[in-house]
């Protein structure tokens, strides 16, 4: 598993990772509030089998994820269990959970 040092390194690394195939029938769009240093307001919008991370707030995603920048680093990294960091207040997801879930398993 690739190590990302920061948030836009991570976000330039979920299109070349991203699986289209796990994609099928999924169109929504997944919110990142990410807080604190390095953090920022990102969506990444799956349709079609296709990946789209945009800067910015989406309108109306199917799910918002907020957590720290670094939170959110050391789950793509493997270093950290999101059901745990959300029993601990540490990341919090509003909408809906299984597409925040079923993005996480998007990318290989």
């Amino acid at each position: 598993m690739p190590h990302y040092q920061t948030i836009d390194e991570l976000l330039s690394a979920y299109p070349k990772r991203f699986n289209p195939e796990k994609a099928q029938g999924m169109n929504s769009v997944v919110q990142m509030n990410l807080t604190g240093e390095g953090g920022g307001r990102y969506y990444a919008e799956v349709r079609d089998q296709a990946l789209n991370i945009e800067e910015g707030t989406h309108e109306a995603p199917d799910a918002t994820l907020v957590t720290s920048a670094e939170n959110w680093l050391k789950i793509n990294n493997g270093k950290a269990n999101p059901m745990q960091l959300m029993m601990q207040g540490d990341l919090n997801v509003d909408g809906s959970i299984p597409a925040a879930t079923k993005f996480q398993g998007l990318f290989e």
